[in-house]
């Protein structure tokens, strides 16, 4: 078979997929982002459905997709939502700060990384469990 027909079947089955990923999600009222993340280990390399003629491409959409994805957010709130927002949920944030950066600098100060490492790692693991 001709290496664009087998670039579009995989693409395709992808564009399919997911579609009916976010079929479901919408269908069990939640967002549909955590069905992706199940199901993008189950393609490319290691995966159950390796992509060969198309993993390249998905991989540089992805890369855009992040990319317009955090520029859509942007637009979705206004000032003065941020500000209230801001004044409302403050505890929150203070509480999601502190549970999220003592787990990564105790272990870089365990590692013996010095306190330098240990704000880096804080930052790191703030940062990644926050959404």
């Amino acid at each position: 078979m001709h290496s664009s027909a087998v670039f579009l079947i995989e693409f395709g089955g992808i564009i399919l997929g997911l579609g009916l990923l976010g079929r479901l999600a919408a269908r069990l009222r939640f967002s549909p982002i955590p069905l992706y993340l199940l199901a993008g280990p189950a393609f490319g390399e290691g995966g159950l459905l390796p992509l060969g003629a198309s993993e390249e491409f998905v991989a540089i959409g992805a890369e855009i997709g992040v990319i317009l994805l955090l520029l859509m957010l942007g637009p979705e709130y206004t000032a003065s939502d941020l500000v209230s927002h801001l004044k409302t949920q403050y505890p929150a944030g203070l509480v999601d700060m502190t549970l999220n950066t003592l787990p990564g600098a105790a272990m870089a100060l365990l590692l013996g990384w010095g306190p330098i490492a240990a704000v880096v790692l804080a930052g790191i693991t703030w940062i990644s469990s926050s959404g």
